[in-house]
């Protein structure tokens, strides 16, 4: 999804700290270096570490630097959405660990460094995709168990736990069961309220509140299928227009 705000990056390129330190005799494995400033003032530290890029498996410290800048915002970009799609779902100390790569991505000096951070926010964003999973479902469930009792009220019985949690889902994904298995994939959803994608603008909400282009399509993400493709969910025909979510899942997009 598009994040609407950046950070500004460091004030001493990269390619000026290796120009620096050729120009003051170093050698060329020695000169390839990553540098970073904290803050904006010269009067605080800069930080300049010597790089092995070749060791990396780049053959130049310009190839090293794109590939290490494109990581680094990689990781700030999915710690991102991470936070905006589970950190209601998060304990502090799993927020503390987005925040941490949101504000401190560009403070990572290696590859090994950032491929260790990414390798984190791979099993922090599993661990709390499986904690929305059980609150929403938890959330479902008492809302089954009002429905039983007051159906109890109006008609004098109680119906069984299946029958009132098929209620919930006999529609697909719904905004109160928010969770929902079909054809082997599981269901969820996102909310424009959250996550603005840069063509909600050209969509429609139906009349449930899930968001459709103009040719009827449910608008949906999937991280294990292509974009563009289209498939059958539980609600319809479905059009894959973003990523970021596990294999096997289908997160619709709603204005919920």
């Amino acid at each position: 999804m598009r994040i609407d705000s950046r950070k500004p990056k460091a004030a001493l390129s990269a390619a000026l700290t290796v120009a620096l330190l050729a120009g003051a005799g170093a050698t060329d494995a020695h000169a390839a270096t990553l540098s970073d400033t904290v803050g904006s003032t010269p009067s605080e530290t800069t930080l300049v570490q010597p790089v092995d890029y070749r060791g990396d498996g780049y053959g130049s410290m310009q190839e090293w630097n794109a590939s290490m800048e494109a990581k680094r915002d990689s990781l700030e970009m999915r710690a991102q959405i991470i936070m905006n799609m589970y950190g209601d779902y998060a304990t502090d100390d799993e927020r503390a660990v987005l925040q941490g790569c949101i504000d401190g991505a560009g403070s990572l000096l290696t590859m090994g460094e950032v491929d260790a951070k990414s390798t984190e926010l791979d099993e922090l964003r599993t661990a709390l995709e499986d904690a929305k999973r059980e609150a929403l479902e938890a959330a479902a469930e008492a809302e089954a168990a009002e429905v039983a009792q007051a159906s109890y009220y109006s008609a004098g019985y109680t119906p069984s736990y299946a029958s009132a949690a098929s209620y919930a889902n006999g529609s697909g994904l719904t905004r109160s069961a928010g969770v929902n298995n079909y054809n082997g994939r599981r269901e969820t959803y996102y909310s424009s309220n959250v996550l603005y994608h840069y063509r909600t603008g050209e969509w429609t909400q139906d009349s449930e509140g899930f968001w459709r282009d103009s040719d009827g399509y449910y608008v949906v993400a999937a991280g294990d299928m292509a974009q563009g493709s289209t498939f059958t969910g539980s609600k319809g025909d479905c059009k894959v227009y973003d990523s970021g979510c596990a294999a096997g899942t289908t997160d619709y997009y709603t204005g919920w």
